[in-house]
């Protein structure tokens, strides 16, 4: 007999086959993640046209429920009178639930328009008709993925999505129920979990290599300490040089500044080289980390030869998680500490060598460096790979710290990268270095995003550029051991395969297993290559560089206003001379601006001047600034600022004057720079390019514009770019208008 669920899925499959195809043929129903009309589908539609399909799915999942509740222990008595579902009280409440339904949908009518071609200011878009779907069915059953008696379904999905995760980033997995294919036992493999946001998994990435850092100590003090590891006064451990030394014979700077991954296989080596059991071998070093002591008696007691608060380093453009967590953790806020970025917002090397030179000098300890794969102001993408390699210097000289790349906001970008041969289960390949020259991304960020696999530890947010319905960020271990520092119950060694729950090795308790139900059938239907995920990330990239084409060009229309981009184009940035950057801006607006997507692509000098225009990734950050009516340049600092705020309050919709409610004709965002924050070589740069003399340390307002819509050039009536700069152009002129008449 056939199953419910599957019974109505055919139905509504060959409804739909006989509806719009004509062709009710049961071998066209294939599940095949490529090519524009199948993205397509995975979408609402800007006037929700897709909702209809997804009304029919809605109801494929009530039914299911509904099946699976009529078919449990199907005798049981039921709590649902027949009877009083025909009383008037009854039906008096199920017309006031309607009425007040009513109000709750208008109400929401107020709701952020995310998913319209005018939105164009935050890290919102339309969710996909997966994630939307998915996240709907396994709300049904209300699972809570802290364990899995409490989730039997949707832990097993949060598993699967952990692997799909960690693959996306580069990092080799051990493939869930592939009995067929297995890793060796000593090849590391990643592990990864859905958190409820990006900030969380940055709390959890600071935990980890927090305690990472103390292990050591931890497992030094048991051995002295505690008869269970009496015998275990010889154990050795490899260093970074390679030699093999007694761990008790170690002072505290070694002792905090152990391999990573030989400090992962401690309590295993322990318990093989002694014969004890790993649970009881584990238990011993707990009742010594910092996790259970706390952090002044690991200082103190055990480690008194380290006289300066350890540290973690992280870029000047970091998320206000970071200062947080270390906050939450003991750390201190003031032990994150800011690295100043360039000119285009990215970490300053220069500065960050220097402060790890302090750092050993004064032998200081780095529990992490944190390198951000896209900012979320400044579209920014921190140079990983010399981040990498600055790390092989240090380790040379006895240093060690973890890696961690906070790409909440970039890591799906990665699936550009991804090949769709998946015919090894345990990682993507990457597409070859000549499709890679056909990215729309920068050869800069192309080479971040190859080494991606080599961080410790990586947050990612399906929720941002994976469009799925809040909550749901990630964060994935690079070695699958790390999980085991944070967790709250004796830590099973872990080679992959089913692991009974992944509640206990996070920082939240009860959390939605729908969250994890969204990215799984979202990833199901839309694959994290580069015809899935990577076609949309893709089209963002070149959505976003047109854009930014559009905008600078401005600059040379005769406007009396300005437009000063975080990142100049490159004729500016390379300090050419006038004539030459306005030869540029005349490129780009006649063979980039003024072309199709078509002609542009074809266009080899012209496509290769796009793949590096404007920012790392797919948010614009940029400034205005007015001529006087003399045509010199406004030199005021105050007056920019002024501007910029009337210019994103008219495009948000923060004002509303009067008594009518102010309805945007775009929507933009906005943010500032600060010289404390960001240092001085940003701030002067931006600075000289607005032409302001006063003012020295105010900070600069900027406009923010991301974008998340794949279609914003390829509408079904052509590119809505057009619309947006002229709706710019009229507003901003009006602005300039005022201020400079004093209004």
């Amino acid at each position: 007999m056939l199953h419910t669920d599957k019974k109505h899925a055919i139905e509504f499959a060959n409804k739909l086959l006989q509806t719009h195809l004509k062709q009710p043929d049961e071998t066209r129903i294939k599940l095949k993640g490529s090519g524009a009309d199948s993205i397509e589908a995975m979408f609402p539609g800007t006037r929700g046209d897709n909702f209809i399909y997804m009304q029919e799915l809605m109801l494929l999942a009530l039914q299911g429920n509904i099946d699976s509740r009529k078919n449990y222990f199907p005798n049981d008595p039921d709590y649902l009178d027949k009877d009083i579902q025909k009383s008037k009280p009854f039906i008096d409440t199920m017309v006031m639930m309607g009425l007040e339904y009513d109000n709750l949908i208008n109400e929401l009518k107020g709701s952020g328009a995310f998913f319209s071609m005018r939105t164009i200011g935050h890290m919102l878009w339309d969710t996909t008709l997966p994630g939307i779907l998915g996240y709907f069915a396994a709300l049904l059953y209300n699972q809570n993925n802290v364990a899995a008696e409490a989730s039997p379904v949707t832990t097993i999905m949060e598993m699967y999505v952990g692997n799909e995760l960690c693959k996306l980033l580069g990092y080799k997995i051990n493939p869930i129920g592939a009995s067929d294919f297995q890793l060796l036992d000593n090849q590391v493999t990643g592990w990864g979990h859905i958190t409820c946001d990006g900030s969380v998994a940055n709390l959890e990435g600071l935990w980890m290599a927090r305690n990472l850092k103390f292990y050591p100590v931890s497992v030094k003090a048991a051995i002295e300490n505690d008869s269970v590891l009496a015998n275990c006064k010889s154990f050795q451990v490899t260093l970074l040089d390679g030699k093999s030394v007694s761990l008790l014979a170690l002072d505290d700077w070694a002792l905090v500044n152990l391999p990573i991954d030989e400090i992962l296989k401690i309590p295993n080596k322990i318990a093989a080289q002694y014969q004890i059991d790993i649970t009881t071998v584990s238990n011993a070093i707990a009742n010594f980390t910092v996790q259970n002591i706390g952090y002044h008696d690991i200082l103190s007691k055990y480690l008194p030869g380290i006289l300066n608060t350890p540290v973690s380093l992280c870029s000047a453009t970091r998320h206000y998680s970071w200062p947080k967590g270390a906050a939450i953790l003991g750390i201190g806020a003031a032990n994150m500490i800011s690295i100043p970025v360039d000119k285009k917002a990215r970490m300053d090397l220069t500065a960050f060598t220097a402060m790890l030179d302090n750092c050993l000098q004064k032998k200081i300890p780095v529990m992490n460096v944190v390198a951000i794969i896209g900012t979320t102001e400044e579209s920014a993408v921190d140079p990983l790979k010399d981040v990498l390699a600055i790390r092989e210097t240090y380790r040379k000289k006895g240093m060690e710290f973890a890696i961690h790349a906070d790409a909440a906001w970039g890591g799906y970008y990665k699936t550009m990268l991804n090949s769709s041969d998946e015919s090894n289960p345990a990682f993507f390949k990457h597409i070859s270095e000549k499709a890679m020259m056909a990215l729309p991304m920068s050869a800069y960020v192309t080479e971040q995003y190859k080494v991606l696999q080599l961080a410790d530890s990586i947050t990612i947010d399906p929720h941002k550029s994976g469009y799925v319905p809040y909550p749901a960020g990630g964060l994935c271990y690079r070695n699958s051991a790390m999980r085991n520092l944070v967790s709250f119950t004796a830590p099973v060694v872990y080679h992959g395969g089913v692991d009974p729950t992944v509640g206990v090795y996070g920082v939240e308790g009860s959390k939605p297993g729908a969250a994890a139900s969204a990215v799984y059938f979202s990833h199901k239907m839309i694959r994290p290559n580069t015809d899935g995920y990577g076609k949309i990330s893709g089209d963002c990239y070149f959505n976003a560089k047109r854009l930014y084409a559009a905008l600078v060009c401005l600059n040379i229309a005769q406007q009396p206003f300005f437009i000063v981009p975080l990142v100049p184009i490159p004729a500016i940035e390379q300090r050419q001379n006038p004539a030459d950057v306005q030869k540029q801006y005349e490129f780009i607006r006649d063979r980039i601006v003024n072309v199709s997507n078509e002609t542009l692509i074809a266009d080899t000098e012209a496509f290769a001047l796009f793949k590096e225009l404007g920012g790392d990734q797919t948010i614009i950050t940029y400034m205005y600034n007015f001529y006087n009516n003399d045509n010199s340049v406004n030199s005021d600092m105050a007056k920019v600022n002024a501007l910029n705020d009337a210019i994103y309050r008219a495009f948000s919709f923060s004002d509303k004057p009067g008594d009518t409610e102010h309805i945007p004709e775009i929507v933009v965002t906005s943010s500032s720079f600060t010289r404390g924050n960001y240092g001085n070589v940003l701030m002067d740069d931006l600075r000289t390019r607005l032409g302001v003399t006063n003012g020295y340390d105010d900070s600069i307002n900027f406009i923010i514009s991301t974008i998340m819509n794949p279609w914003l050039t390829n509408t079904v009536q052509g590119s809505f770019i057009p619309s947006l700069i002229e709706i710019i152009t009229r507003n901003v002129n009006a602005i300039v208008t005022k201020i400079k008449s004093g209004q």
